[in-house]
């Protein structure tokens, strides 16, 4: 890496540190009992828009894996469909996390995720083996 790559991610390293404390030491200090629900909501409003947007970006990576596995053939067909269909599941996880309000309280969704990273670990261990 060049210095003005390692001063750049310096400086933005402090810039999010400064940032992160900030937001902790406002949002844990509410000067009211109202303030309190307003930024819960605000935290709340966050959390779901979140979801719908990582939602949009697994869904993002899906169509493109769908996109490439119409234009193979073979085993790399099959591995760009199994791509897809594990990020468009893991992108629809997020959706139900937002009714469920939380990624593991229902055990079946844990699981569901869990499922989803062990397919995504075990794809980049497959492609990581095609490079050698």
């Amino acid at each position: 890496m060049t210095p003005a790559a390692w001063i750049g991610l310096t400086v933005l390293f402090f810039l999010l540190t400064c940032g992160g404390i900030w937001s902790w030491w406002t949002f844990a200090h509410p000067e009211s009992p109202e303030q309190a629900a307003d930024r819960a909501n605000m935290l709340q409003a966050i959390y779901e828009h979140g979801n719908y947007i990582e939602a949009a970006i697994w869904s993002i990576f899906a169509a493109v894996f769908a996109v490439t596995a119409v234009k193979q053939s073979g085993i790399d067909r099959t591995w760009s469909i199994v791509a897809a269909l594990t990020f468009f599941f893991f992108g629809l996880s997020d959706i139900v996390e937002v009714f469920t309000g939380g990624w593991w309280p229902p055990w079946w969704l844990f699981l569901w995720n869990a499922a989803c990273v062990a397919s995504m670990v075990g794809l980049l261990v497959t492609y990581l083996r095609y490079l050698r």
